[in-house]
C-alpha cells in the first residue's frame, strides 16, 4: 500500500469511530474518555500522513485532493474546537453530525486520489 492509501486508512478508521460516537449518542449509551482521544489521533496521523503524501513529494495534484485536504482538515480543526474546547461536557448532535459530514466529504474527494478511481 502506498502512503496515500496508509493515509486514507486511518482518517477512514476514525470516519468509523465518529459513526460509533453518533450512534452511541443517540443511543444515549456512555463511552470511555479514551475513545474521543483516539478517534482525534487516528483524524490527527491520517491528516499528516496524508499531507505528506500529498504536498511533501512536490507533485502536481488535481484540484479534488486539495479540497478533500482542506475538508478533512476544516473536520479535525471543528471537531476539536468544539468538543473539546466549547462543548466539553457534551456532545450537541447537529455539531456532531456537521462534522463528520463534512470528514466524510473530505474522504470521498480523497478517495480518487488514494485508490485511482
Amino acid at each position: 500500500m502506498s502512503l496515500v492509501q496508509w493515509a486514507f486508512a486511518a482518517l477512514a478508521a476514525g470516519a468509523s469511530g465518529g459513526v460509533l460516537f453518533v450512534v452511541l449518542l443517540m443511543a444515549g449509551k456512555r463511552y470511555p474518555r479514551w475513545f474521543g482521544a483516539g478517534h482525534g489521533l487516528l483524524g490527527l496521523v491520517g491528516l499528516a500522513l496524508m499531507g505528506f503524501a500529498l504536498y511533501g513529494q512536490g507533485a502536481v495534484l488535481p484540484t479534488r485532493a486539495s479540497w478533500g485536504f482542506a475538508a478533512v482538515a476544516a473536520a479535525l480543526l471543528g471537531g476539536a474546537t468544539f468538543f473539546r474546547l466549547i462543548h466539553r461536557d457534551r456532545r450537541p448532535l447537529p455539531l456532531a453530525v456537521a462534522h463528520g459530514m463534512l470528514g466524510l466529504a473530505g474522504l470521498v474527494l480523497l478517495y480518487p486520489i488514494a485508490f485511482g478511481s
